[in-house]
């Protein structure tokens, strides 16, 4: 029997260290087919990107690098940004957090600004297990504060006991690479791409109205006719205002693993002379729970929320919506607008510049500015 112990733990040994040599043949991103996609058309060119824009899909459809690019370079010419969005639907916290170490890490002399959509934090049910979209991203470093953070970031103990432990089952998954086989076969015979995902301008940027257009009659169309009701629109816009209301001074915050692992991301950046934003999107509903007291542990020269509906009337409009929490093309446009503003105030004062009025001026001033150009055009 113990012989047959041994031969067993031998056989586990010699597969993990296939398996590690496997991994290491493939880039970072082969779980994600998306983010493959966006990591193939950036490798081809890092040098002429100087921003990463890292995140869910908040980031992934909100943001276009090619508007935001030249509204920061009109107002602050010196910083020359030119970015790439690498919001990717569904990212949880953690994973966006490893993705910016690893486009850091590949080219880090090329980066000055990075910033990070915050959103999930380390929810996990049994319907996401054996995805390799949600094991990729798994790795020895960073096991131990996902486990720890999903421990901190349930509330009943069965969760604080089945959300680890799913976590740390599809870690075993994917440093033995069960059931990845093609995987690793799709990724290395070029065939683990989805070019739409790029978008026309080929920065990342894809908003839902252009992938519903490539598919009329699919799921987006139809998340376009449910979800984008009066009724059910103006109910999350007042939710999110209570939660606002609520969390937006609240000082305790019960994610700490979460936290450290953005202030460490901070001080890395720092040494690195790169700049960071946090971003917190507007319109998450329940999320703000531990969202805001999360970002309020984070100084105000790192971070940006859109988390009071008040404040951006604009982004909770009907016109501007493809569903409840995400923007249409237009509503991407003003978005995008009034997040340049915004990062570039966040610049100025992380490098202890005074930001000029105009950048200032009250948020639904810019919001009609950009409207007015737009019905100009």
């Amino acid at each position: 029997m113990k012989k047959l112990i041994l031969k067993f733990l031998l056989l586990l040994i010699i597969v993990l260290a296939i398996s590690q040599v496997a991994i290491n043949t493939m880039p970072f991103t082969w779980g994600n087919q998306r983010l493959n996609t966006k990591f193939n058309e950036y490798s081809k060119a890092p040098e002429q990107y100087n921003a990463v824009l890292v995140g869910a899909s908040t980031t992934y459809r909100h943001i276009n690098p090619s508007q935001f690019d030249s509204a920061v370079n009109a107002i602050r010419p010196d910083l020359n940004i030119k970015s790439f969005n690498f919001g990717i639907p569904a990212n949880r916290t953690p994973q966006s957090v490893y993705t910016l170490y690893e486009l850091m890490n590949f080219k880090k002399d090329n980066i000055k600004y990075v910033v990070l959509d915050l959103s999930e934090l380390t929810k996990m049910g049994v319907e996401n297990l054996h995805k390799k979209e949600m094991i990729f991203w798994y790795n020895w470093n960073n096991i131990d504060d996902i486990l720890e953070a999903s421990y901190e970031s349930e509330k009943s103990w069965g969760n604080k006991i089945g959300v680890p432990g799913l976590h740390l089952f599809s870690f075993f998954e994917k440093i033995y690479l069960i059931g990845m086989g093609s995987s690793f076969v799709e990724q290395h015979a070029g065939k683990n791409l989805q070019p739409l995902s790029i978008g026309t301008g080929k920065n990342g940027f894809y908003s839902l109205d252009q992938e519903m257009q490539e598919d009329p009659e699919g799921d987006l169309a139809q998340r376009y006719e449910v979800l984008r009701r009066q009724d059910t629109i103006d109910y999350r816009t007042k939710r999110c205002q209570e939660l606002w209301d609520k969390y937006h001074t609240a000082e305790k915050n019960p994610n700490k693993t979460i936290e450290d692992n953005l202030k460490e991301l901070i001080k890395y950046c720092e040494a690195n002379d790169i700049k960071i934003v946090f971003m917190l999107s507007q319109r998450l509903g329940d999320r703000y729970q531990y969202l805001l007291p999360l970002i309020n542990q984070i100084p105000e020269k790192y971070q940006i929320s859109f988390a009071n509906p008040s404040e951006y009337p604009m982004l909770n409009e009907r016109e501007n919506l493809f569903d409840l929490a995400h923007l249409n093309s237009g509503g991407a446009k003003i978005f995008t607008d009034i997040f340049a503003k915004e990062f570039i105030e966040r610049i100025n004062m992380q490098e202890g510049r005074q930001t000029p009025p105009a950048i200032t001026q009250d948020t639904n001033s810019i919001i009609q500015d950009t409207l007015s150009v737009d019905a100009a055009l």
